[in-house]
């Protein structure tokens, strides 16, 4: 997953690389900066108004969006923005064969164990750091109760919602039903790692990319928690 914090001035400019890099779906929202104005400064970001965008890739991606960013958006100088990744631990295999439809068939197998590999590496090793994990839950607008009540009936406890959009680039191919640009709710659940197969399964039974919910699901390690203890 890539994470960037922009201003909002500069949305058409970071649309166009994701379209240039064949990046075939992200998601948006606005956002408050709250950080004081020297720090602020630091970062070139004067004003409170930013742009979250985030997006999936593969690893080997990364320095080209990189470049990008660098050369049209300026992500090196102050003002240009921050771009972080954060590695996935778990992924439907739908979006897994979105990501890399642009490549090859041998490259994209190749790609598509790569990543397997590195999720399970980065299952093992976060099962021996934390017993919990983030899932990430993007569905259409209005579906996120539905999202939720699938959790809990799996056994989660409940979701923090968001409100964004997802866009589709030229490159995320024909979809029945899923429109180039949509709005759409968040969804983020903080589960135990014992959970979580059946938790993520249930949800995407209930509100995956084959429902009208249109939702996407996966899940990012967590490495200390505080509030979730049993009573």
């Amino acid at each position: 997953m890539m994470l960037l914090i922009t201003q909002m001035k500069d949305e058409k400019k970071l649309e166009e690389v994701l379209e240039i890099l064949h990046v075939p779906v992200y998601y948006q929202f606005r956002a408050q900066g709250t950080a004081p104005s020297e720090i602020m400064d630091i970062f070139g970001l004067r004003g409170s108004a930013r742009l979250i965008t985030i997006t999936f890739l593969p690893k080997c991606k990364v320095q080209d969006v990189f470049s990008q960013l660098s050369r049209r958006l300026y992500f090196r100088k102050k003002g240009g923005g921050v771009a972080v990744t954060i590695p996935i631990t778990g992924l439907q295999n739908y979006v897994l064969r979105m990501l890399s439809r642009e490549i090859n068939e041998e490259k994209r197998r190749e790609i598509e164990e790569k990543i397997r590999k590195k999720m399970e590496g980065d299952r093992t090793e976060m099962k021996e750091k934390s017993e919990y994990s983030l899932v990430w839950v993007s569905v259409a607008s209005g579906y996120s109760d539905e999202v939720v009540d699938a959790a809990r009936n799996a056994g989660a406890r409940g979701g923090t919602v968001m409100k964004g959009k997802r866009s589709v680039t030229s490159h995320a191919g024909h979809h029945p039903g899923i429109a180039v640009q949509e709005e759409q709710d968040l969804v983020m659940i903080i589960i135990p790692n014992q959970k979580k197969a059946e938790i993520m399964s249930a949800i995407s039974h209930s509100c995956g990319m084959k429902s009208e919910a249109h939702g996407v699901v996966l899940s990012l390690p967590v490495e200390d928690v505080l509030g979730l203890e049993e009573e």
